[in-house]
């Protein structure tokens, strides 16, 4: 995927992505430089979240046609543009709830009413946006579910990080990586697996739906697969079952599932559906050589 001056959809991508990456670099290395141990560690242990969806695009291969750049695109846009995005807007829908009902209230219920709608919308952004970089390039749905996953594991992977930064300065032990553990254990072993990277998939399917079919139904199937995953992911951020209905450690992991797992079986749906219904992306001799 070559870039194209001519290409407003390239350049708009381009300019976003280095001014939030500015923004991200501000924000994140004063703390990274002043806890390098804890910093790597949360590194490296937070993009373990790329594992499964790497293996999940080596399945799919031969029915994906987007190139490798435009996967790329997608995730550094979910790690830059989405979360600096949603980090302000984010803030602003919660000072319009506190406003509105009062600052407890809004920090319950910021989380599920703000949150999933910035959050979900500025990634499906970033899918649309590649799907135009790359117009005419997507053969079919399983393009959108690969593009929608790497786009969410970028976020997922810095939102990972900042959280356990965050912890190790609250710590107040120094650089040491016992907060960056606790913090990996509850948002990476426990959520992680149904978190941003499942959430953009869903909505990356409805994009790539409407790209390839073009028609005023298709556009509204990707406008519910958008609601719908804001609603999942809402789900997820609500206090519902978060106390395990003191059953404790048991009943807090029965309630994880409960909330998480649909998400990770519609897209397993959606893989399979795809798979049943896409035929193998044609290529031509010298790029198979290639």
């Amino acid at each position: 995927m070559r870039i194209d001056p001519a290409s407003p959809a390239q350049w708009t991508a381009l300019l976003l992505i280095g001014a939030s990456g500015i923004l991200l670099l501000y924000n994140t290395l004063p703390v990274a430089l002043a806890y390098p141990r804890a910093g790597t560690t949360a590194l490296v242990l937070f993009s373990l979240f790329a594992i499964p969806f790497w293996w999940l695009r080596g399945r799919v291969a031969d029915r994906l046609a987007l190139p490798a750049a435009a996967l790329v695109v997608g995730l550094v846009w979910g790690a830059t543009v989405a979360v600096m995005t949603s980090l302000f807007g984010s803030r602003a829908l919660h000072g319009l709830l506190a406003t509105a009902n009062g600052p407890a209230w809004a920090e319950r219920w910021s989380p599920v009413l703000a949150a999933p709608v910035v959050e979900e919308v500025v990634k499906a952004a970033g899918v649309v946006l590649v799907v135009a970089i790359a117009w005419g390039r997507v053969h079919g749905v399983l393009d959108g579910i690969v593009l929608g996953a790497f786009c969410g594991v970028g976020f997922q992977i810095v939102e990972g990080y900042a959280f356990a930064m965050s912890s190790t300065v609250l710590n107040r032990a120094g650089d040491v990586v016992e907060p960056v553990v606790a913090v990996f254990i509850v948002r990476g072993v426990l959520a992680g697996l149904w978190s941003h990277a499942v959430f953009t998939a869903i909505a990356g399917a409805g994009v790539a739906y409407a790209a390839t079919r073009r028609t005023m139904r298709s556009v509204w199937i990707a406008a519910g697969a958008l609601a719908g995953v804001i609603a999942l992911h809402a789900l997820w951020n609500s206090p519902l079952l978060r106390d395990g209905l003191g059953l404790g450690a048991f009943g807090v992991l029965a309630g994880v599932m409960v909330k998480g797992l649909p998400a990770v079986l519609i897209v397993w749906w959606l893989v399979r559906w795809a798979k049943r219904t896409e035929a193998p992306v044609a290529r031509e001799p010298e790029a198979e050589a290639a």
